[in-house]
């Protein structure tokens, strides 16, 4: 309703401009209320649940748990965790080093257990064909090169399927670790 009213408060302010009309019709009237719907955030059984769909040790199970890991503790954006090249992974000081909204380069630390993970899916992922041909830090399953934000997206929404989480979204562990976040 919001957006209704909206495209017809911008087709009244048109009328008036073009002089079609004095006053637009919309002018006195308040734009409807929306409540805030929040993100819901992940459960601790949730997260137990989603990283033990990802327990293999394939390059695909590997990857996967690396990646929901780095969401969980980093809060980083998809694009961000998406564009991650080999090298912004430094595993001696446990950071990633992302490109941020703006172009803004920051070092974004990461737990032990996420530290873990990106050495297992780093192990596996040195054997495979592509890892000679791309920086790219994520690779596609079956010899399909690297794995972009669109996959990151369709690869939560199924993990989170065979979990039982009904519409896993990226966007949701941004949430999750803001709202388990703790200061140091």
């Amino acid at each position: 309703m919001s957006l209704v009213f909206r495209a017809l408060q911008q087709f009244g302010q048109w009328l008036t401009e073009e002089e079609d009309l004095d006053r637009s019709p919309l002018d006195r009237m308040r734009p409807p209320v929306v409540p805030e719907q929040p993100v819901p955030v992940l459960t601790d059984d949730q997260i137990r649940t989603l990283l033990a769909g990802c327990a293999g040790r394939d390059l695909v199970s590997r990857r996967d748990e690396a990646i929901i890991r780095l969401f969980m503790d980093t809060g980083a954006r998809r694009a961000e965790i998406a564009n991650l090249t080999v090298e912004d992974v430094d595993l001696t000081q446990d950071v990633i080093h992302i490109l941020a909204k703006g172009r803004k380069g920051r070092a974004v630390p990461f737990g032990s257990k996420s530290g873990i993970s990106l050495e297992r899916y780093l192990r596996v992922r040195s054997k495979d064909r592509w890892a000679k041909k791309t920086d790219a830090l994520w690779l596609g399953e079956k010899g399909r090169g690297s794995f972009s934000a669109d996959g990151i997206r369709q690869m939560l929404w199924r993990r989170g399927e065979a979990a039982g989480i009904k519409g896993l979204h990226p966007h949701q562990f941004r949430h999750t670790a803001a709202h388990t976040w703790t200061p140091g």
